[in-house]
């Protein structure tokens, strides 16, 4: 794992709610039986892409505590969906983690350029993932209640 900027982001319960862009339907689904595996049930919210992401983010009655991106999606990909979201003050501030099969140097730099709080590369198991996730919801102290 690879963290670019502190982990120390607290948010309130009622707030904590992960975003997610994956174009990938199986991805999607991992994704989502990590997360319930730790209680995160009806914190979760996807996307196909980064445009559906920032549609929905625009309609959320909820700020996200996590934003998580995959890079390689149509539309609107990782990098750019990372670039919109930094550039408006209400996702400062907001983690916002890239979680991509890539494992390009150039591909994590430049996520660390546009401000991602951090890169992980898509594990290989769904234990791992779990794995993952877990540390992702520690590390940034999300509750499972939205």
């Amino acid at each position: 794992m690879w963290y670019f900027n502190s982990v120390n982001h607290l948010k309130n319960s009622l707030t904590s709610c992960v975003f997610i862009a994956d174009d990938d339907e199986d991805d999607r689904f991992l994704l989502q039986f990590a997360f319930q595996e730790l209680g995160f049930d009806s914190a979760l919210t996807f996307a196909n892409d980064g445009l559906d992401l920032l549609r929905l983010l625009l309609d959320s009655e909820v700020s996200p505590a996590l934003i998580i991106l995959d890079i390689n999606m149509p539309r609107l990909d990782g990098f750019e969906t990372l670039k919109v979201l930094r550039s408006k003050k209400a996702y400062q501030a907001t983690p916002i983690v890239m979680l991509t099969t890539s494992v390009q140097e150039s591909d994590r730099q430049h996520a660390r350029d546009l401000g991602a709080s951090a890169y992980l590369i898509k594990p290989s198991t769904i234990e791992e993932l779990k794995k993952t996730v877990f540390q992702l919801v520690s590390d940034w102290k999300l509750a499972p209640d939205c």
